[in-house]
């Protein structure tokens, strides 16, 4: 069998002057740092203590040297099996680098996104050294000339196929932090006589969902006489349902390389059908394809498969399985911002809290690095509906055959590896390219379009000829960002976007506001967080619609990408300040969302859900910043979160208050839903139910519909609170909604008393008054963080029943609850006697 050994400990690296030649001598003097990879050399003199946290306020351009120096990885192995076929296999190298191994030079690898797999069966010894030299890519980008055409159009970093976001900060931080080094596994393959060099495996569903077909094509590499190929399905629990066996042919006979290439069908009939999130099961059928030669295997490659059928009559209208699914989800960032290492513990946990927001999809941003196969893993169990893009963002690109070449390799590399997968939807050629030149330049020619107009284009429809390419992300119409068209991304804060109200796709919206109090101190610090002399106070004269120091913290003009905060109280304090920015992001993003969601315009509420589906953006952050995120650096999520949660839920209750106040229901859940809707009024200064109407509903699976207006309340005091419910056959809740009929500046709210009780991971809070945002918060030993609220930020009205499930790392605590607006708060343990009542 073939055998992989992980070269992952015993490394070390030391600094080197930049593109200076590396000879024997050099690599015997001092200042080596011990480490193991994956590892890049910013997080190793970090855990070192050689550096300070570049995410900490102004340590970023002390760290600006790190990135102006080379440096060497090198490590000592051992290989015990002399005479067979033996690789070196890097995963992930970025970027610049060359390799040696024992003194001799193997090869320049010069493209972070496709690993490198190189032969070594003739140099290894028993004891062998492994170096890897990078090179300084600011040094690299000092001496690199761009033809006349180019300049003024694209940044030299361009000219290296390196992430974009190691040399800007618009992720963060101040300036940007230029990652280097080994960022993925390396691996030793030693080969028993024969290998699987590639198994492309295509999977489809007949029309009536009856049979799944899986077509392999395996390539090899090596054998003798008497070879085969086994393929086997399996069932998602784990039993046999389809197997072939294959005699190897091909290659030239006598020869140890020879080539071999198999081609099959496999059928399964009656296959369980794969669905998204909240639409079914995730059942996984398992694949697997091995070399046996004198009765062993020799080689295995497995992987696991969904049967799903796909259908996109119109742009982004996706059906699946024969079912209308609309697309409510998030645009990720990078996982890390010191390393481009893949942490699979954060990566989950950011996928726990898009489920937890009821989202179905997720955008990987063509900004963002290359995903781990432990992502789509869990994307694939989970039902997470995955939009792909290449590896660009914002702007022109090379045109260059050489440049264009490594994109193409990318390419084929990422549809190879990823095409099987059930959860991956469709492809997308990258980021805001067209339209960020359009911004930028013009008018101007664009320069590198056939990277996506033909190249991936060519790539997507030869490998992978059943999913959908798009273009790039925004295209389509009149412009780039055209919502008429394509789909669009929300710069109606800056921008008059004609027919933003119903676009077909919004693939990002963002507007900015800071994390909680707690993760904004912890990162900004109390003197910064909020000056001493700062009043609060936005005039003419303000540069920022906030204190001066903030803006360190931000990037990409976050100051004009602002919520509409001029709805709210003016801030005296950080808490108010806080409050005011994350209330108006949550109010607006609540706003558009369900607004989407309804899809049509209350004027005409026959007609087509026009919104195929929404993407708020941005999903985490990199590194300590104010910007749009719903989960900031810490994986806290913070009131823009939990205002997208509620906006996300299957079935919702919104109401459009316009010229008349209009009630709808929407459906995206996987049935239809029925019951009495109560349509109420609340007077706060009563503290009372004023009005009710009631209507019996049905709602379709997948429909949009407007239930009743409100003319029969009359008219009424703007300071009455609307609430609705849909209560089904069984008295249970099945939605709820509140909302006002002016804006939170002009209203006064009560000061209300929660009363809370625990039963296990379950809060349950009740109210005696209208209670204005509840927020939760707990504090274990006085840790604050790692808390996971099910729900927070909350309204909740007299009557309500609040069940809120603690899903965070903590056990133990005092949770507590407090209404914004009221100076009473409630506190409860978790844990010893979780039913007792707290006040």
């Amino acid at each position: 069998m073939k055998t992989i050994v992980e070269l992952n400990e015993t490394w070390e690296i030391r600094s080197f002057e930049p593109f200076a030649a590396l000879n024997g001598e050099q690599l015997e003097t001092g200042g080596w740092i011990p480490t193991h990879v994956p590892s890049q050399v910013h997080e190793v003199l970090l855990r070192e203590g050689l550096i300070d946290d570049p995410a900490a306020y102004g340590k970023g351009k002390e760290c600006l040297w790190v990135a102006e120096q080379d440096w060497i990885y090198r490590t000592v192995f051992k290989h015990t099996e002399p005479g067979k076929k033996a690789y070196l296999h890097f995963k992930g190298l970025d970027t610049l680098v060359d390799i040696f191994l024992n003194g001799t030079h193997l090869a320049y690898h010069n493209d972070m996104y496709v690993p490198i797999r190189l032969e070594v069966t003739e140099l290894l010894r028993e004891s062998n050294e492994l170096v890897l030299h990078f090179h300084s890519v600011h040094e690299f980008i000092k001496h690199a000339e761009l033809p006349e055409e180019w300049q003024g159009k694209m940044r030299p970093s361009r000219l290296i196929r390196k992430s974009e976001h190691d040399f800007v900060d618009y992720l963060g931080p101040k300036p940007y932090v230029t990652r280097v080094g080994i960022y993925d596994k390396v691996l030793l393959e030693v080969i028993d006589g024969i290998e699987i060099t590639e198994a492309d495996i295509a999977v489809k569903l007949s029309d009536d969902y009856r049979q799944g077909r899986i077509g392999f094509k395996v390539s090899g590499l090596g054998f003798t006489d008497g070879s085969v190929l086994k393929v086997q399905v399996r069932d998602p629990d784990g039993q046999l349902v389809e197997e072939r066996e294959l005699p190897l042919r091909g290659g030239v006979d006598g020869s140890q390389d020879r080539t071999w290439s198999e081609t099959a069908e496999l059928t399964v009939t009656q296959p369980a059908l794969w669905w998204p999130r909240g639409h079914g099961s995730q059942p996984l059928y398992e694949v697997s394809a091995a070399v046996w030669n004198v009765g062993e295997a020799r080689d295995r490659v497995v992987k696991r498969i969904g049967f799903r059928h796909v259908r996109m009559a119109k742009p982004f209208d996706f059906e699946i399985n024969g079912r209308r699914i609309t697309l409510w989800g998030a645009q990720s960032a990078q996982i890390q911002g010191i390393t481009h290492c893949w942490n699979n513990e954060k990566s989950n946990r950011l996928l726990d809290l898009l489920e937890n927001a009821n989202m179905n999809a997720q955008r990987i941003w063509g900004g963002a690095d290359r995903y781990d196969d432990a992502f789509y893993d869990e994307a694939d169990r989970r039902g997470i509906l995955l939009w792909q893009e290449f590896f660009h963002d914002y702007g022109m690109f090379p045109d260059s055959r050489e440049y264009r070449e490594l994109c193409v390799k990318e390419a084929e590399y990422q549809v190879k590896r990823l095409k099987h997968r059930p959860s991956l939807l469709f492809w997308c050629g990258g980021n805001e390219c067209f339209m960020g030149a359009e911004y930028e330049q013009p008018g101007v020619p664009y320069i590198g379009g056939a990277i996506f107009l033909e190249d991936y284009k060519r790539v997507c429809e030869t490998l992978d000829p059943d999913r959908y390419y798009h273009i790039n992300s925004p295209y389509g119409g009149a412009y780039c960002n055209d919502p008429l068209a394509g789909d669009t991304h929300s710069y109606t804060n800056t921008w008059y976007v004609p027919g933003a109200d119903y676009p077909i796709m919004i693939a990002e919206e963002i507007r900015t506001s800071p994390p909680a109090v707690k993760s904004f101190l912890r990162y900004m610090g109390e003197d910064k967080a909020w000056p001493a002399d700062y009043s609060g106070m936005i005039t003419s004269r303000s540069p920022y619609p906030w204190p001066d120091t903030w803006t360190e913290r931000t990037s990409a003009f976050g100051w004009k990408k602002i919520p509409p905060i001029e709805l709210f109280y003016d801030s005296d304090s950080l808490e108010s300040a806080v409050y005011k920015f994350g209330a108006a992001h949550a109010y607006y993003l609540r706003n558009i969302i369900e607004n989407n969601r309804r899809g049509k315009p209350s004027s005409n509420p026959e007609g087509e859900r026009i919104c195929k589906g929404h993407f708020v953006c941005r999903w985490n952050d990199s590194w300590q910043v104010i910007y749009g995120s719903m989960i900031d650096y810490y994986l806290e999520p913070y009131m823009p979160y939990y205002a997208v949660k509620r906006a996300y839920e299957p079935v919702l209750l919104t109401f459009d208050v316009q010229n008349f106040i209009y009630c709808w229901a929407v459906n995206d859940s996987a049935d239809d839903v029925a019951g009495t809707l109560h349509v109420r009024l609340f007077h706060p200064s009563a503290n009372a139910f004023v009005n009710e109407i009631k209507r019996k509903v049905r709602v379709g699976a997948g429909e949009s519909k407007l239930v009743c207006d409100l003319n029969e309340f009359k008219q009424f005091s703007r300071e009455y609170i609307l609430f609705a419910q849909l209560v089904n056959e069984h008295g249970d809740v099945v939605s709820r909604t509140n909302d006002f009929v002016d804006i939170e500046k002009k209203l006064r709210f009560p000061e209300a008393k929660l009363h809370l009780t625990m039963k296990g991971n379950v809060l349950t809070v009740t109210t005696d008054k209208f209670a204005r945002c509840v927020q939760l918060s707990g504090s274990d030993q006085g840790d604050e963080f790692g808390w996971l609220f099910e729900d927070n930020y909350f309204d909740l009205l007299p009557g309500e029943v609040k069940r809120v499930r603690i899903l965070g790392s903590h056990r133990s605590g005092t949770i507590t609850a407090k209404p914004y607006y009221s100076p009473l708060a409630s506190t409860i343990e978790m844990a010893g006697n979780p039913d007792k009542g707290g006040n």
